[in-house]
């Protein structure tokens, strides 16, 4: 009786020891032993994150999650804080606040990414942190910046959504009005196909009736073009053309030249006259201020010149006559006497 008593005291004592080890091995696992430091990060999304959720640093396990809290979408990216930080829902729509148990003492830079994430298809939902390059390190109770992970299943399910409205209300109708078009074409074909085999074999017949023709006329035509253009004489005149051009082109290149020296001897001209120009603005200003003088006094005795040259010429005229009538006035200075007497 005594010797069963002792078999169930180390059988119990066993159990009790493998349960033990059981739990500590399970806090082990689950990362939950020890001092820990807790921080925070805000998701919009927490599909598959839970308690016990493991964080990750940079792939290597140091903390789990500990508690999600929904919070209202302050519009900052923060949840707010207070005792109204419960679940309330905005016109924003709503923010989930995920408190982080990370092993004491461990250091998380200040740019750091919390990112959800898995690490295969079948996987279970992690935190990874994703270290930054700040040399500031964050205090335990901080904000790490999140990122929510992109659900592949969701995102597959809403791409065959969108492609089912693409179906309905794109591809069906384009794929009527194909067929209508095709219907239709088949349609016109069946109606004019006769015709145009008919057309089509009358232009094959046509062809063959005047193929031979045809040919002979092209024949004949390269003959000509053989024998008449292309003579001896006509070939060395279409050179002597194209040598001519090659002189023009040579000529014209020279006269461009030329007319290019003569640019620079009329620009340099100009220069030579602009300077003239400025160096005797002086004598020049004061020459058409005589000139301006000169015709002033011109204009006002202008009409006694017209009168006096008048007379003049009235008296060259008289004179003129006198010599004609009598040239010996050029030798004796006046007119001879009348020697006529009167009769008595």
């Amino acid at each position: 009786m005594q010797d069963s008593r002792i078999n169930y005291v180390i059988v119990g004592a066993f159990v009790t020891a493998m349960l033990a080890a059981l739990v500590a091995t399970l806090s082990i696992l689950s990362g939950s032993t020890g001092a820990t430091d807790t921080y925070y990060t805000v998701y919009d999304n927490v599909t598959g994150i839970k308690y016990g959720t493991q964080v990750l640093y940079e792939g290597y396990q140091i903390g789990q999650v500990d508690t999600i809290e929904p919070t209202a979408n302050s519009g900052t990216g923060a949840p707010p804080s207070g005792p109204q930080a419960s679940a309330q829902i905005s016109s924003k729509g709503m923010l989930f606040k995920v408190t982080l148990k990370v092993r004491k003492g461990w250091r998380i830079p200040e740019d750091s990414l919390a990112r959800a994430t898995v690490s295969g298809l079948l996987s279970a939902m992690t935190v990874d942190i994703k270290g930054g390059q700040s040399d500031k390190i964050l205090p335990p109770g901080s904000q790490i910046r999140g990122l929510s992970a992109s659900n592949f299943f969701a995102t597959l399910s809403e791409l065959g959504a969108q492609f089912g409205d693409l179906s309905n209300d794109s591809l069906k109708p384009m794929l009527g009005s194909l067929n209508h078009l095709i219907l239709s074409l088949d349609k016109n074909v069946q109606d004019n196909l006769p015709v145009i085999l008919r057309d089509v074999q009358l232009l094959m017949g046509n062809l063959a009736k005047d193929g031979p023709e045809i040919s002979s006329s092209i024949k004949r035509s390269a003959q000509i073009l053989e024998k008449d253009l292309l003579k001896p004489q006509n070939v060395a005149r279409i050179d002597a053309t194209i040598a001519n051009v090659e002189e023009t082109t040579q000529n014209l290149a020279k006269l461009s030249a030329q007319l290019e020296e003569t640019r620079q001897v009329i620009h340099k001209a100009t220069l030579e006259i602009d300077k003239v120009v400025q160096n005797n603005a002086g004598n020049i200003d004061e020459t058409i201020r005589d000139l301006r003088y000169t015709m002033g006094t011109m204009s006002r005795y202008v009409d006694d010149i017209a009168q006096n040259a008048a007379t003049t010429t009235r008296n060259f005229a008289e004179f003129s006559q006198q010599i004609r009538d009598n040239p010996g006035l050029l030798i004796r200075g006046s007119s001879p006497p009348d020697e006529a007497k009167p009769k008595k």
